[in-house]
This record gives C-alpha cells, sequence and structure tokens, in this order.
C-alpha cells in the first residue's frame, strides 16, 4: 500500500484505495497514468495534455490497438464520455490485461455490495469468487493485503 501517492488530478485516495500499478510500474514514460483499485487516471488523449478519472465501474472495454507504424495506445471506452487513450511503447498488452482485471474486480466487488443478501448466494459462487481473487493477487493486480480483505469478505457469506 502506497503511503502519499500523488493523483494525477491532485486528488487523494479514498477510504479503502490503493495503487494497484502506475506507469513506472509497467516501464512506461506517461506520468498521469495511475490505476487503483477504484479508478483509473490517465490521459485523455494521445497529446497527453489533460488527463482524465475513469471510475472503473464506467468503463465498457478496455483495448489495444497496434498500429503499422509507431507505438500501441490503450483505448478505454466508459459510459459517459469519449474514450481516453495513451500511448504504451512497451508492455501494452500487460497494460491492457492489469487494467481489464481491475475493472472486472471492481465490477463484481460493486455488484456483490448492491445485490441480495448474502444468504441466497450459492455456496459454489464463493469458491468461484475466491479463485478468481487469487488470480489476480498471483498475476499482481491485488496485493497480498487486498487479497486479505477480499477473501474475508467472501468467506463471511454463508
Amino acid at each position: 500500500m502506497a503511503t502519499k501517492v500523488q493523483l494525477p488530478d491532485g486528488s487523494h485516495l479514498e477510504d479503502g484505495e490503493v495503487v494497484v500499478k502506475t506507469a513506472k510500474d509497467w516501464g512506461l514514460s506517461v506520468k498521469s497514468l495511475v490505476l487503483t483499485n477504484r479508478r483509473l487516471f490517465c490521459p485523455a488523449d494521445l497529446t497527453g495534455r489533460s488527463t482524465v478519472t475513469l471510475p472503473l465501474t464506467d468503463v465498457l472495454s478496455v483495448e489495444l490497438k497496434k498500429h503499422w507504424i509507431g507505438f500501441s495506445t490503450i483505448v478505454v471506452e466508459t459510459k459517459n464520455r469519449r474514450p481516453a487513450s495513451f500511448g504504451v511503447h512497451i508492455n501494452g498488452q500487460l497494460v491492457r490485461s492489469d487494467i481489464a482485471a481491475a475493472v472486472d474486480l471492481a465490477k463484481q466487488s460493486a455488484a456483490l455490495d448492491s445485490s441480495t443478501p448474502a444468504s441466497s448466494t450459492p455456496t459454489g459462487d464463493r469458491y468461484d469468487q475466491l479463485r478468481k481473487i487469487n488470480e489476480l493477487k498471483q498475476s499482481g493486480v491485488l496485493t497480498e493485503a487486498e487479497f486479505e480483505e477480499e477473501k474475508a469478505r467472501i468467506l463471511k457469506q454463508p
């Protein structure tokens, strides 16, 4: 867990929010790229002049676009705004998969928080959830602390 993280838009981490990866972790020079467990901070377009903050639950798709000439780009489509895009010179597939995994986890957590009481959740779903969060931990998307927190929440379900 990062202690004092400078978020690109000047905001602070919310309660329970942690930094998952930054551009530095992926070996990129895009300074305004930060992925948390709840939001993605990234350039609005390829010029990099402005930054957008995208709630992960609003993300519709994350695509890696490879071009004939030049570098690849990540395009993030959301519900209420035009797609955000930024260049990735290296590790494009890793960046795409890490963001997509964080989006999936955020949506899954939001769905569980707003769903029917846990007593109506079948036991098989609980094991699937544990398997998924273990995969996210193994891939580096979740920290050990985040994994333990999610695991405890899932195991509280009957």
